[in-house]
């Protein structure tokens, strides 16, 4: 069997077994509500590996791998980031979270509070359109990368790839909604882990075993490959490590991935949903690290497609038919992010700003139609962006991130926080930010992901105690 037969074989299945997942899903969605948030109904195993796939988009796996094959040993501060923000997520956000929500049924909602109360509009306001802004950007980025590995897997063109990865996702979001974002992004989440484990693994017996593949590490000459702070030194050093070791305190402003936490069922097994989370991020991050490391003694990548060394370690050690699974894993990942935010998105547009028919027919048409709508314009923007899937999606990340994060941890941990305070934790994180993602003053990663959410979480700390202003 050829190749590209092969491929497009297990591709075609994964495709038709999503859309199917959406065709089941249909038939329990009957209002925007079921459609914003499944009833409230997810068990601990779905709710797990649903908001750790939507968390864990695209980069998580060509970026992360890509990561370690370009700056070597450096990347082991992804570990405490990645990982260290699916601890903070699971041990203190969700618990908290799925409790104080209410009927609150966007994170919006919960942090502004229901419409009519004290300060609600323009708070409600600028979040709807952060989250808009920033998750319009996410989604094109992740569209990008399902345009490379279409492009990967039959020399195709890029837009073709962007197109049909975008095209599929967004007809089962369409059909199922929340429900069918959850059930669907359960099964990419299994299928992510799986490769992250498989193919690190076969790099490594490619080698030779454990042994012989640390010593193959140890012996690529790559200027700044041995050393955890790369080339960097000083303070430049340490604005590298907090930098990626700050990517994890942009976990709880993920609104795509904690919305999961509020759809948790009341009786649900946190512990269980916990272990699970944990022990997942794990798996998957470790393992593209390994691989990212061990391809870098094997192959030589051209300039500039790092990114790619996934999709050559699959091409390299695997049959075709298990490549396309390897790419399968890679849209799986693309996918399990792109619903989610296509339906925060249009919550923030439909629910959020107020745009609220009195029919429910009526308000779930509105809610399908809008994301459509989104969908089309992040695929043009796709098309557009400069090719950078890590730091496209490290841009929207530290928005979010600083922009929500230090206000909801503030809120679950302290209590309401006074709207006025409020606001400035919001523009102070999210502008600062994006700020230091264009301008940083002393390092990329640190002046966007760190300092701007620390001074986000000044704002938000002083607003708990002055509940009134």
């Amino acid at each position: 069997m050829e190749r590209q037969t092969a491929i497009l074989i297990a591709l075609v299945g994964y495709l038709g077994a999503l859309l199917a997942l959406g065709f089941v899903a249909q038939r329990r969605t009957s209002s925007a509500s079921d459609f914003y948030l499944g009833g409230k109904s997810l068990g601990p195993w779905v709710a797990a590996l649903a908001a750790n796939a939507s968390s864990s988009s695209a980069w998580s796996l060509v970026g992360t791998s890509g990561f370690a094959y370009r700056f070597g040993l450096s990347a082991l501060w992804l570990i405490p980031g990645c990982v260290g923000g699916f601890v903070l997520n699971w041990w203190l956000v969700a618990p908290r979270l799925r409790a104080q929500t209410g009927s609150a049924i966007t994170l919006t909602e919960f942090l502004a509070g229901p419409p009519g109360s004290k300060g609600q509009r323009p708070l409600a306001f600028y979040a709807s359109v952060l989250t808009i802004l920033s998750l319009a950007t996410y989604v094109a980025a992740q569209m990008q990368a399902a345009g490379a590995a279409f492009a990967h897997a039959f020399t195709a063109d890029l837009a073709f790839g962007i197109v049909i990865g975008a095209s599929v996702t967004v007809a089962y979001t369409l059909l199922g909604g929340y429900l069918a974002a959850s059930i669907t992004d359960t099964l990419q989440g299994m299928l992510m882990v799986v490769v992250a484990v498989a193919v690190p693994t076969a790099a490594v017996v490619h080698l030779g075993g454990f042994a012989a593949s640390w010593n193959a590490i140890a012996a690529i000459d790559v200027p700044g490959f041995q050393d955890v702070f790369s080339t960097n030194s000083g303070g430049a050093a340490f604005a590298f490590a907090f930098g990626l070791v700050g990517i994890g305190l942009g976990y709880p402003g993920q609104p795509h991935a904690v919305n999961k936490f509020m759809g948790m069922a009341p009786g649900a097994s946190m512990a269980v949903a916990r272990t699970v989370g944990i022990g997942w991020a794990v798996l998957l991050y470790g393992g593209m690290l390994v691989l990212g490391w061990t391809a870098r003694s094997l192959w030589a990548m051209p300039a500039g497609a790092h990114e790619d060394v996934l999709y050559e370690a699959s091409k390299q050690l695997f049959p075709p038919l298990v490549d396309g699974v390897v790419l399968a894993s890679v849209l799986a990942a693309i996918m399990s992010t792109v619903d989610s935010q296509l339906l925060v998105c249009a919550s923030s547009i439909t629910h959020d700003l107020g745009l609220r028919p009195k029919d429910p027919r009526a308000m779930l048409r509105l809610a399908r139609g809008t994301v459509l709508g989104i969908g089309v314009l992040a695929t043009g923007a796709a098309l557009l962006l400069p090719k950078n899937v890590f730091d496209n999606v490290m841009f929207a990340w530290a928005a979010l991130g600083s922009g929500f994060g230090p206000l909801v941890l503030v809120r679950l941990c302290r209590g309401p926080v006074a709207p006025n305070w409020a606001l400035a934790s919001m523009v102070v994180g999210s502008v600062g930010a994006i700020v230091g993602f264009y301008v940083p003053m002393f390092g990329k990663g640190f002046d966007d992901r760190v300092l701007a959410w620390l001074a986000a979480l000044g704002f938000a700390f002083v607003g708990s105690r002055r509940r009134g202003t």
